[in-house]
């Protein structure tokens, strides 16, 4: 049976004729004038609509409209306590309407209010309105109060950040809705360590034009929080949300700046600080610029930048001492780079450090063996042997045969080439450092061509050069020719270990080069990430996890560590975690990022997906306590 009012033509049909404007047995009629008596319909007889509301109900006891209606009139006249027992019989018999659940979560709402004990009702009805009316902005309103006040902190997060989602404008406590939802969103973020709800709470206080101070003060502390958790992508998010309201702040463009230098963005890096020097000049960006321009490739730029700096560091009290001596470091390195030894040695030999610093040291000794001068360079290079032991070049140096470093008059040759070799190497090794992984591939061949080679460091460098020029199979022959050179160096039996667990080669013989790197390098963090991805590969994902989380304790900006772990997670079925891993690692600059990227938004998509899947397979929330209560009988409270 229907029930549906009566259709307008009809009434007007029976008014035209003359008929009575209702039937005492006419359900629609008595309906419709009921509802003409209410207050919210224009009346001014809630109790008078009540009765005709019952006498419906008893022609028609299934209608959950009656019911509802009923409710509503009994409301209307007062007797809060009275209208829940029709409202919960309007939500029985009609368990999907939105509009009766929304009704009855109402009632237990405004009875919670003098009644703490029945606050756990309210939640209840909420819940299911909620469900039912996901887009009604005070039934998660009214619920995120009710949670709070059962010191039901997530239920309270997560209530909040629907209402904030929603976007209501109507004023609350002295604000508009959204922002005072997101507000509270953010307080119990914080307090429960909830990132993502934080991240998007404060991320939606500053999504429009002109926010308050407040909201850009929580979008800073964010950043830092966040490039402390290592979410460097999020907080160079963060710092530049905050750039478009103070675009004439030079520190927020140095932090954007500063987050993709550690990223290894060093192009990108450069024009944000061009951008915060333009705005302000200090020491530091000066200097980061520099180290950009030689991380790019631009060397000359670079040097002009190391040469306008030396009178600010040699300064009585320049603005930042501790750059005095990475200026000079980095000039000098420069100056080697461009092949410049001879100017080098004329800037270098008047800085006071230039005899107490191990790498101005050895930089000079470079210099003096691309010059030729044979007996400073070695006189320079005992010294070194001496004074710093640990000094790469240096303790290569101490290597080399006394015989062969000593020149004679027979060995004369054969001395200048090993000393030729070692400032190749040496080469090899700063061309590395600023990624020119082409030049330090040739400095290591003409190494290589200059005389045998006398340590597996030289053939490391060469494979890790191939490697990242896409060269693999290369660099597998290179840690073949090493590992016969020096079967048990640690670094190389992690790095074939490594490249065969990459290349598809065989599990077992890359397992236990890895393993016996590990055993004798145990807080080798790289050593740590290879042992987890080959557990991995074995599928022992919990055992892989373990691993992984100790190696990004170690290096906890290191994008593969994160990526490895991310994929240990999936498998975990840790949906979330593997997410935040690999958001972590999409900061950074690495061979198959786009790769990555789309592994990312596939799995968002997944995580959203099971989030609805686990709200639509809960349900509404039923309302056990008050199924079957009678019409008129007293609601349980």
């Amino acid at each position: 049976m229907t029930n549906k009012l009566l259709p307008a033509l009809a009434l007007m049909t029976l008014i035209g004729t003359g008929a009575p404007a209702f039937s005492e047995d006419d359900p629609r009629a008595l309906m419709l004038q009921a509802r003409s008596m209410q207050r919210r319909g224009g009346g001014d007889d809630p109790k008078g609509a009540a009765a005709l509301y019952r006498k419906v109900i008893a022609l028609m006891p299934g209608s959950s409209q009656a019911q509802l209606r009923l409710s509503e009139a009994i409301l209307e006249s007062g007797d809060l306590e009275g209208a829940v027992a029709p409202a919960v019989k309007a939500a029985e018999l009609d368990p999907r309407s939105g509009e009766a659940a929304a009704h009855l979560a109402l009632l237990r709402y405004y009875l919670s209010q003098g009644s703490p004990g029945a606050q756990v009702q309210a939640a209840r009805a909420l819940k299911r309105a909620t469900a039912l009316l996901p887009n009604d902005a005070e039934m998660w309103t009214r619920l995120a109060e009710i949670e709070e006040n059962e010191k039901d902190e997530e239920g309270a997060l997560q209530a909040w950040l629907a209402v904030g989602r929603l976007h209501p404008f109507p004023s609350y406590k002295g604000k508009l809705l959204y922002e005072y939802a997101y507000e509270r969103a953010v307080e119990l973020a914080m307090k429960r360590k909830q990132y993502e709800a934080r991240r998007e709470a404060v991320l939606a206080l500053c999504s429009r034009p002109n926010p308050d101070q407040r909201y850009l003060r929580m979008l800073e502390e964010l950043a830092r929080d966040q490039v402390d958790a290592g979410f460097l992508g999020h907080a160079e998010e963060s710092f530049t949300r905050l750039a478009q309201f103070v675009p004439q702040e030079p520190a927020i463009w140095e932090n954007i700046a500063l987050v993709q230098l550690r990223t290894s963005r060093f192009d990108v890096a450069l024009a944000t600080l061009e951008k915060a020097e333009a705005l302000h000049t200090s020491m530091r960006i000066s200097f980061n610029i520099g180290l950009c321009l030689m991380k790019v490739g631009r060397l000359q730029e670079a040097e002009a930048r190391w040469k306008a700096l030396l009178p600010s560091i040699q300064e009585a009290k320049p603005e930042d001492p501790t750059l005095a001596l990475p200026v000079k470091v980095l000039y000098a390195s420069c100056l080697l780079m461009e092949g410049r030894a001879r100017d080098l040695l004329d800037v270098v030999r008047t800085w006071p450090e230039a005899a107490t610093n191990a790498e101005l040291a050895s930089l000079q000794a470079q210099a003096l063996i691309q010059r030729g001068d044979w007996k400073p360079a070695r006189n320079l290079l005992r010294e070194g042997i001496q004074r710093f032991p640990k000094q790469d070049l240096f303790k290569k140096a101490s290597r080399i045969p006394p015989g062969t470093f000593e020149e004679g008059m027979i060995f004369k040759s054969e001395s200048r080439g090993a000393l030729t070799q070692l400032d190749q190497e040496a080469m090899a090794v700063l061309w590395s450092e600023f990624n020119a992984w082409d030049k330090c591939l040739a400095a290591v061949r003409a190494a290589r061509r200059t005389g045998p080679v006398r340590n597996v460091d030289l053939l490391l460098l060469e494979a890790n050069a191939l490697e990242s020029l896409g060269q693999d199979d290369q660099a597998m022959t290179v840690l073949r020719e090493g590992q016969r050179l020096d079967p048990a160096n640690p670094t190389l039996q992690n790095n074939l270990g490594y490249l065969l667990l990459e290349k598809g080669g065989d599990l077992t013989e890359a397992a236990r080069l890895i393993q016996a790197a590990l055993e004798k390098e145990p807080g080798n963090s790289s050593t740590m990430d290879s042992w987890g991805w080959a557990l991995y590969k074995q599928g022992r994902f919990k055992e892989a996890e373990e691993a992984l989380r100790k190696a990004s304790a170690i290096s906890p900006y290191s994008p593969e560590i994160h990526k490895h772990l991310g994929e240990a997670l999936l498998k975990l079925d840790r949906l979330q975690e593997a997410l935040d891993e690999w958001e972590r690692a999409l900061a950074f600059v690495f061979p198959d990022r786009k790769g990555l990227e789309k592994q990312v938004l596939d799995l968002r998509t997944r995580v959203a997906r099971n989030r609805s899947a686990a709200l639509a397979e809960a349900g509404p929330v039923p309302e056990p306590d008050d199924a079957g209560a009678d019409d008129d009988g007293p609601d349980p409270l």
